[in-house]
């Protein structure tokens, strides 16, 4: 098979997701999420519910965009590479936004999600699943990070576990607040406010 037929499979599967994502934002915005239904959803991207498994878990899944990825040592590095002045909290929170965060780059279609999650805070809670998911490859990348910063020389499992923790909680605040603001959404500003909390509650935590 030619490179060119797998890149064309790659073009239709990246455009079946998005089409998901919209029609789920559409349909919790129109009928409320409880009616937006799998089958519903299903529906209006024109593809059957069993397609929808492909790509989601859930409805939540596919109204907050959230897919898991696969984190390899080379994405690692390359991640750490491309922030080399940044310290372990910035870069973990940069990691959290940037390889666990919705694909689809539409400011409309982001500001809305922003609305839905502001209207069902409940949502958040499937970016805490999603993590524990990822958990294994999340804790492999952030150990990479630690070791990179003197003041975790020789950070340990637990230690690994709890900065993970706090900076996803970070994130998740970050996300709720700048729902709450009815701001432009904007990754970079998401991941700055995100960087201020966390360093804020270890100050205040020493």
């Amino acid at each position: 098979m030619t490179s060119e037929t797998l890149g064309l499979r790659d073009r239709k599967r990246i455009e079946t997701r998005e089409r998901l994502e919209k029609c789920a934002v559409t349909l919790v915005m129109r009928d409320g999420i409880e009616n937006a239904t799998i089958d519903a959803i299903s529906d209006l991207a024109d593809v059957s519910p069993r397609t929808f498994f492909n790509y989601f878990d859930s409805k939540e899944d596919a109204i907050l965009g959230l897919r898991d990825v696969e984190i390899t040592d080379e994405a690692i590095a390359a991640h750490i590479a491309s922030h080399p002045d940044a310290d372990a909290i910035e870069s973990i929170v940069r990691l959290i936004v940037t390889r666990l965060g919705t694909s689809i780059t539409e400011r409309e279609v982001r500001a809305t999600r922003l609305e839905l999650v502001l209207r069902h805070p409940q949502l958040m809670g499937r970016q805490f699943a999603q993590m524990t998911r990822m958990a294994e490859r999340l804790s492999s990348a952030v150990t990479a990070i630690l070791e990179r910063d003197p003041r975790f020389d020789g950070a340990d499992s637990p230690t690994t576990e709890l900065v993970l923790a706090i900076c996803g909680a970070a994130v998740r605040v970050a996300v709720m607040e700048l729902a709450a603001s009815h701001c432009e959404p904007d990754p970079e500003q998401l991941q700055q406010r995100a960087i201020v909390l966390v360093r804020e509650v270890v100050q205040k935590l020493q």
